[in-house]
């Protein structure tokens, strides 16, 4: 009596495959041939009891459209919990803003500041050349190379301020999605 209820339990334990050919007909086996796997299958019981169902796999498109997904479903959840981290209220992403925004515009009106004084430098220097020409005299190598030093220096400092204009909007930009999305994952679940 035991010897049969053993076999009986491990016969019991025994999988089973239900899959569907190309051709649709349905299958039941100890094994499901590779070729068969990505059209779904069935695990039963030897009494027809189903154990779990595998869904057939998406097509290459949407496998890759969903693998795509889930990997910025991923990012975003990173990025979520890192915000709430960084962040205990909208109130501490505006006063983030305001110091970082005030902190790239004093480093935008100390560029500005330098251009005006490379300017005027610029033009002191060009009328300088201009009175000596007008004299008939011949130019110093070191005049002309202060002008063209202050030339490169006024053409890096527009780059910078161009560079920082570009940070500010950015940064202004970043603190408003963070915010939004502060805000959209501390709604309360319904």
């Amino acid at each position: 009596m035991v010897a049969s209820a053993n076999t009986q339990a491990k016969t019991d334990k025994k999988v089973f495959y239900r899959y569907t050919t190309n051709d649709g007909h349905k299958v039941v086996s100890q094994t499901i041939p590779p070729q068969y796997i990505r059209n779904g299958y069935e695990l039963l019981t030897i009494r027809g009891e189903i154990l779990k169902v595998v869904p057939p796999a998406p097509a290459e498109a949407d496998a890759e459209r969903i693998a795509n997904e889930r990997k910025a479903a991923k990012e975003q959840a990173k990025k979520d919990i890192e915000l709430r981290r960084t962040y205990s209220s909208v109130q501490d992403i505006d006063s983030a803003k305001t110091r970082n925004l005030q902190e790239l515009q004093n480093t935008i009106n100390i560029l500005q500041a330098n251009l005006s004084s490379v300017k005027t430098q610029l033009k002191t220097q060009e009328a300088h050349a201009a009175s000596v020409e007008r004299s008939g005299k011949t130019l110093s190598g070191d005049i002309l190379k202060n002008i063209s030093t202050l030339r490169t220096e006024e053409k890096e400092l527009n780059i910078q301020i161009k560079q920082r204009e570009t940070e500010y909007q950015h940064s202004a930009d970043k603190y408003e999605q963070d915010k939004l999305r502060f805000i959209e994952i501390s709604k309360p679940k319904q």
